[in-house]
């Protein structure tokens, strides 16, 4: 009786090098065992083919960030890495990738465009992998460029005074709550209690992929009910331009930056500001990493942001302790020797 399963011992999988067609060969082997493989020869599999997959795939398609990978596996990605194979694809291609690349004016863009780009990348392979396809992983390398930008009170008045109407009230959410971009715009009117004064986010809506309830400040409460009065009918959404849900304000913040004479900032540094006001307001850890969407320590530490001014508070701190638990603390009204 002859065997129906296809011959198994041989196969051309188009590479040169060994390891790496032996690789290829037991991911072939394994797919012929449940009945995955139709073709009765093994063909490399090139980046622009597993791209073309990814960006298919219902699980990518729905994630919220979507637009953006579309457009960075278009733009960036396919004509880069297209005509490779998936396996050969490795550490010093991504560093030439990271070293060519230029923005659409040809200037060099900064570390964190090119971190995204490389972050796509990374997750369109270890898909691959999770699938079953033979790939090569790709490391993130640390950047070294976290950032500890937060605003002065002179600059934070300036940034809301110059900022247009539509603008306001998201600087006003992203500043005192540390919500996210994506969580702002996104923002719907079925998730807004003015009565019990809560913002729902919903598992969908947040980077975590974990839901969290929002306390609004009485500022924010203020400039909702504002808002509830004059909002339109045609759209569920809570911050609009025009009649229109708002996506993008790049260029709207980069007008208010400049009209406010502020440098070097982001409209993320606004996280780093709404998790330092919180420490400084003595809002413990675990409700304020609630607050904020952190999870966990290492990234709270990271967004809290020490200046000079929280060390000198510090030290009278512990002055204060001193001097009320302390037997014979000098007082500093009293003249010392």
């Amino acid at each position: 009786m002859s065997s129906t399963v296809p011959e198994k011992n041989r196969w051309e999988v188009g590479c040169l090098n060994k390891t790496i067609a032996r690789e290829m060969e037991a991911a072939i082997k394994t797919r012929l065992l449940l009945g995955h493989e139709k073709t009765e020869q093994a063909k490399p599999i090139l980046f622009k083919e597993w791209a073309t997959a990814y960006l298919n795939l219902e699980s990518i398609k729905t994630l919220r960030s979507y637009q953006d990978r579309l457009e960075i596996m278009e733009r960036q990605l396919i004509p880069f890495f297209g005509g490779k194979v998936l396996t050969e694809i490795r550490p010093h291609d991504v560093e030439a990738f990271r070293a060519q690349r230029k923005k659409k004016d040809g200037t060099k863009p900064s570390i964190q465009t090119v971190n995204n780009d490389h972050i796509v990348l990374k997750h369109c392979l270890n898909v691959a992998i999770r699938r079953g396809l033979p790939a090569t992983r790709v490391p993130l390398p640390d950047p070294q460029n976290a950032r500890d930008r937060v605003l002065t009170e002179e600059e934070r008045s300036k940034l809301y005074e110059a900022a247009k109407g539509h603008l306001k009230p998201v600087l006003l959410l992203a500043y005192q709550l540390g919500q996210r971009f994506g969580e702002i715009v996104g923002l719907t009117w079925d998730r807004v209690d003015l009565k019990r004064g809560f913002i729902t986010l919903r598992s969908q809506d947040t980077k975590t992929k974990k839901p969290r309830q929002v306390p609004m400040t009485p500022d924010i409460r203020m400039t909702l009910q504002r808002l509830a009065k004059v909002r339109s009918l045609s759209t569920r959404h809570v911050f609009t331009f025009r009649g229109k849900p708002i996506q993008r304000i790049s260029r709207s913040f980069r007008t208010t930056l400049k009209d406010a004479g502020i440098t070097d900032f982001r409209f993320h540094d606004l996280r780093h500001c709404a998790s330092t006001n919180l420490r400084r307001a003595g809002v413990d850890t675990a409700t304020a990493m609630k607050i904020v969407g952190h999870k966990s320590e290492k990234m709270w530490k990271r967004y809290n942001t020490i200046e000079e001014r929280d060390l000198v508070q510090a030290a009278l701190k512990v002055q204060k302790y001193l001097q009320e638990n302390t037997p014979g603390t000098l007082d500093p009204k009293t003249e010392s020797l």
